[in-house]
C-alpha cells in the first residue's frame, strides 16, 4: 500500500482532500473547503510534477490564495442571504419567559426556552413567581424582563415574539 502512494502521489492528495472535507462538514466555515480545493488541485499537478516538495509548496499556496481570495467573496454570499437573521442572545429579546422565584432589579430566576437564567427587572417593578414576562436584552448571562413585551428596534419580517 505504502508503494502505491509513493508511486501515485496524487492518491495521497486525494485522501488529503477526502479528510479537508469531512472536516468542512463539520466546521462549515469554508476554510477547510478552500484547503481541500487546494488539495484537489495539488493532486492534478502531482501528476506532472514529481517533486513532492514542490507539491506541498503548490498545495501551500493555492490554499493560501483560496482563503485569502475565494472565501471572503463565499462568506459575503452566504451572509447576504440572511441579513437580518439574529443569532445567539439577540435572537432571545422579545421571548416570553416564566418567572421560578420572584425577580426583582437585583435578582431571579426565569424558565427561557427551556434553560433557567439569571433575571433582573428592566423597571422597577417587581415580577411575582409564575408570571410572565419578556426578555428587553441580555447583560451577560442574566436576561432583563419586564412583563411588557419590548418595541422591536429593526425590522425582520420572519421574526415576531413567540407566544
Amino acid at each position: 500500500m505504502w508503494d502505491a502512494l509513493v508511486n501515485n502521489p496524487w492518491i495521497l492528495w486525494l485522501i488529503v482532500m477526502l479528510v479537508l472535507a469531512a472536516i468542512e462538514m463539520l466546521t462549515l466555515d469554508f476554510l477547510f473547503l478552500m484547503m481541500s480545493l487546494a488539495a484537489l488541485v495539488t493532486a492534478g499537478v502531482s501528476l506532472v510534477v514529481d517533486s513532492f516538495t514542490a507539491q506541498v509548496v503548490m498545495f501551500a499556496l493555492v490554499s493560501v490564495l483560496l482563503i485569502f481570495l475565494i472565501r471572503p467573496i463565499a462568506l459575503r454570499r452566504l451572509n447576504r442571504s440572511t441579513p437580518t437573521t439574529r443569532s445567539n442572545t439577540d435572537r432571545l429579546i422579545g421571548l416570553r419567559c416564566m418567572a421560578l422565584e420572584p425577580v426583582s432589579q437585583h435578582s431571579g430566576l426565569v424558565r427561557l426556552e427551556g434553560d433557567i437564567w439569571t433575571a433582573r427587572t428592566a423597571t422597577a417593578a417587581a415580577l411575582p413567581e409564575g408570571s410572565t414576562a419578556y426578555v428587553h436584552r441580555i447583560e451577560g448571562a442574566t436576561a432583563v424582563v419586564a412583563d411588557v413585551a419590548p418595541v422591536p428596534t429593526h425590522t425582520d419580517p420572519g421574526r415576531g415574539v413567540r407566544p
